[in-house]
């Protein structure tokens, strides 16, 4: 498995895993990322991916089976959702995480973070990201991958998030 920083000029690669991962969760029934599927990049994807943030991850037959960001300053976003949990702390903010459709039941979504955790771990940062508190199959595997829960939190739309830790 390797964890590799996508290149400045692969903005598109990373906004087309995001489509394809946007459109299997619309079959899902879910809206989470439609905004790509109307060539939205509210998030600032290919930016991220010309700042270093943006990294692909691969097997070990060299297939490209999924992504992560790692924002290293936080979004606005970010700070609405960490403002009450040390939001001086040096951390990254974990977006985006992403195994494709097909490479789905692999145990990649696990290699993944533990890739993830140890890309940042020498660099003593906290890694952290947050998720629907409704997706309890995503709290789950969050939780069952070394990352601690530690709050929720609220978005303006009321929505409730699970923030999770990892040092």
């Amino acid at each position: 498995m390797n964890l590799i920083q996508a290149k400045n000029d692969e903005g598109k690669k990373a906004l087309d895993i995001l489509k394809e991962a946007a459109e299997w969760l619309k079959e899902q029934g879910s809206s989470q990322w439609s905004d790509v599927l109307t060539g939205e990049d509210k998030h600032g994807l290919a930016e991220a991916v010309e700042r270093g943030e943006v990294f692909f991850f691969y097997n070990s037959e060299k297939e490209l089976v999924g992504m992560a960001a790692a924002w290293k300053k936080p979004t606005e976003w970010d700070q609405q959702l960490w403002k009450n949990f040390r939001p001086d702390k040096k951390a990254v903010y974990i977006h985006r995480v992403i195994i494709r459709p097909y490479y789905r039941g692999k145990n990649y979504g696990e290699a993944l973070l533990t890739a993830l955790k140890n890309q940042f771990r020498t660099q003593g940062l906290e890694l952290r990201l947050d998720c629907l508190a409704s997706n309890k199959n995503l709290v789950n595997f969050y939780k069952n991958n070394g990352f601690k829960q530690i709050g929720k939190a609220q978005d303006s739309n009321g929505i409730i998030f699970e923030l999770f830790s990892c040092i």
